[in-house]
């Protein structure tokens, strides 16, 4: 067995960063959908139960995605880390524990499980099964597994 060399970030600390980022970035998006005059629409389709056309859905997932790069892409760029998880003091790292290029992290490790999440059905599963491999003994969801990385703290 190798020796842990970076002390890997706690669930909870995990946990708080992903509220954080949600808590700083659901507002933002709520902002521009009332701007945009797509709230409007878009809450008494939902409570009727129509559902989106794909070109909406597409412009909500390039909107929310654009939105966290714009948020997060320079710290996760410099330092592996979001907004949240630089609050929480802790980073995201190759196994090594180096810095990994802001391509393969933002693509692997965030970019794929958000794809894998618009699929009707399936992609709530996989998210559900994503999020509960951090139970495992190296606290590393899907993810981390994907791309390599894991979160250690700063």
């Amino acid at each position: 067995m190798t020796e842990q060399i970076n002390e890997l970030a706690g669930r909870g600390a995990r946990l708080g960063a992903v509220i954080i980022d949600s808590l700083i970035i659901f507002p933002i998006l709520i902002g521009i959908a009332m701007i945009t005059g797509f709230w409007d629409d878009f809450l008494p389709r939902m409570a009727s139960g129509i559902p989106l056309a794909p070109k909406e859905n597409l412009i909500i997932f390039l909107v929310g995605q654009s939105t966290f790069l714009i948020l997060n892409g320079s710290f996760l760029a410099n330092y592996g880390q979001t907004i949240g998880k630089r609050i929480m003091k802790i980073k995201i790292v190759d196994m090594a524990g180096n810095n990994l290029g802001i391509i393969k992290l933002y693509s692997l490790r965030y970019l794929v499980f958000s794809l894998i999440s618009q699929i009707p059905v399936a992609g709530g599963l996989i998210s559900l099964i994503n999020v509960l491999f951090i139970f495992g003994n190296h606290k590393r969801c899907l993810h981390d597994r994907l791309a390599g990385t894991q979160v250690i703290k700063t």
